[in-house]
């Protein structure tokens, strides 16, 4: 199952996520999936429904996996055909308002975390793309961010800040960095995701914000405040690295659109 996950350029957070759900298939039923029908598999989804009390979207991610291992490795479609998907939650993100995120940004704890959060809202970013981003992905002419190997193994250009230029290049004389634009423990190793994600919970912290946020609320930001400053949604669309326009449009429940601007990243509106 890994080689071929390998073999078809899964993401490392897929393999992880595909081979979990089996593992723990397997040891809930106490068998190998080979050894497991329909009934076996509803059981399993109706434990983490309501045993581990799971979110739908948790369980769509356990389902994936299943059928994976069921469709590729075992050409079993007929165990799997007819098990639905849960339907997934429709929830409007919350989003940071610029006070917020300029009071977030100065409860950072340190230069180098005050930079991650606002690269992550700057460009909109995953966690994964924060963490991977290089020092040659960064372009301070034309004011962009390359994103490669992004969610679904595409590429992709978002926006650099232009008031962020000066600071990075700052952090970039403290902190050295090497071949990633954030090091990890060790120079020449990306900032991992955990480190991330607790970078933005202490400052968060420290802020005193009371939403329920988290790093990916930069990203949710990012996009809702691009629609408000009046760009459109299929220049968003591209920026998030968003396959369906659909997935895009959950911003206009938050926003609504001003007069077109020109096209700069949210981070300039507030630095200014």
């Amino acid at each position: 199952m890994h080689i071929r996950m390998d073999v078809e350029h899964f993401s490392n957070s897929s393999v992880n996520c595909y081979l979990h759900a089996i593992k723990q298939l397997c040891e809930y039923c106490g068998n190998l999936p080979d050894q497991l029908d329909e009934d076996d598999i509803y059981a399993y989804l109706s434990h983490l429904k309501n045993e581990k009390q799971l979110s739908r979207e948790t369980i769509r991610n356990h389902l994936q996996g299943i059928r994976f291992v069921y469709r590729k490795i075992y050409k079993r479609i007929d165990i799997i055909q007819d098990i639905p998907y849960p339907k997934q939650t429709k929830r409007s993100p919350v989003i940071l308002s610029s006070a917020e995120l300029k009071l977030l940004f100065k409860s950072a704890k340190s230069l180098k975390h005050a930079m991650v959060l606002k690269v992550a809202y700057s460009g909109g970013l995953r966690r994964n793309e924060i963490s991977r981003l290089k020092l040659v992905d960064i372009d301070t002419k034309g004011y962009l961010l390359r994103i490669e190997n992004s969610k679904g193994n595409k590429d992709r250009y978002t926006l650099l800040a232009k008031s962020l230029v000066p600071e990075l290049r700052k952090y970039c004389r403290k902190y050295k960095p090497e071949k990633y634009l954030f090091n990890g423990r060790i120079k020449g190793f990306p900032y991992s995701e955990e480190g991330l994600r607790w970078t933005f919970d202490q400052a968060a912290s420290n802020a005193g914000i009371q939403k329920q946020v988290s790093l990916h609320s930069l990203r949710h930001a990012f996009a809702s405040h691009l629609l408000a400053m009046g760009t459109d949604l299929f220049t968003i669309q591209k920026l998030m690295g968003h396959d369906d326009i659909r997935t895009t449009m959950i911003y206009l429940q938050v926003n609504h659109r001003g007069n077109q601007k020109p096209l700069i990243s949210p981070l300039d509106l507030i630095q200014q």
